[in-house]
């Protein structure tokens, strides 16, 4: 298994360790930077911390392959395909769930008491206003968007989401692990009866050293 996982893990932080080092090593560099031969292990250390996420997908696709052959595809392509479906059936329902979002918002603004309007007399000091009204502006949003009404309608929306991916999800992941043991199981019966087959066409050894009889 580790042959498997390892080398395209470390491989995927090695190539995009250099490429970040590069960049730092022939970039040009501020005159008040730290040397190149600090920032460039630094680079270096970064860019393979980020390919160790890459690294591991790579790496985790290649033990599975090795682990349960060309059906590591199936989760790979049933899933997205059942998610991309499931939301499409569900488009009517998901719309409806973002006009409550609207609604809720217009019932919110009509019921807000904007603080923007008391500063509405301040448009003639010119760019002045602007420092006072744009905060007040964003309050009246963020008062609108912690509203109860709209929350709640946000909730609805991602409770309606979260219902539809899972119904996608769940029976295609589920039906996904079974095959993936099936074939895992299979492939693994079958390497312990070749070993066992090998190991039987292996000549007895006596006590002597002598293989078999002559």
């Amino acid at each position: 298994m580790a042959r498997a996982l390892f080398p395209p893990l470390l491989i995927t932080m090695l190539v995009f360790g250099v490429l970040f080092g590069l960049i730092i090593a022939f970039g040009e560099a501020d005159p008040h930077a730290p040397s190149k031969w600090i920032l460039v292990p630094v680079a270096f250390g970064y860019g393979a911390f980020i390919g160790l996420w890459p690294g591991l997908l790579l790496g985790g696709l290649r033990l599975s392959w090795a682990l349960v052959g060309r059906w590591t595809l199936l989760p790979l392509l049933l899933i997205p395909a059942a998610v991309a479906l499931a939301l499409w059936l569900a488009t009517d329902l998901l719309a409806g769930r973002v006009d409550g979002i609207e609604q809720a918002v217009r019932v919110a603004m009509d019921d807000h008491e904007w603080m923007i309007l008391a500063a509405t007399g301040l448009a003639h000091a010119g760019p002045v206003a602007v420092v006072i009204i744009a905060p007040l502006l964003l309050l009246d949003l963020g008062a609108i968007a912690l509203d109860p009404g709209v929350l709640w309608a946000i909730f609805e929306l991602l409770l309606v989401f979260a219902l539809v991916v899972a119904t996608a999800v769940i029976p295609t992941a589920g039906l996904s692990f079974v095959v993936l043991l099936g074939s895992y199981l299979r492939r693994l019966r079958e390497r312990i009866e070749a070993r066992r087959a090998a190991a039987a066409t292996v000549p007895a050894v006596d006590a002597t050293g002598a293989t078999g009889p002559d």
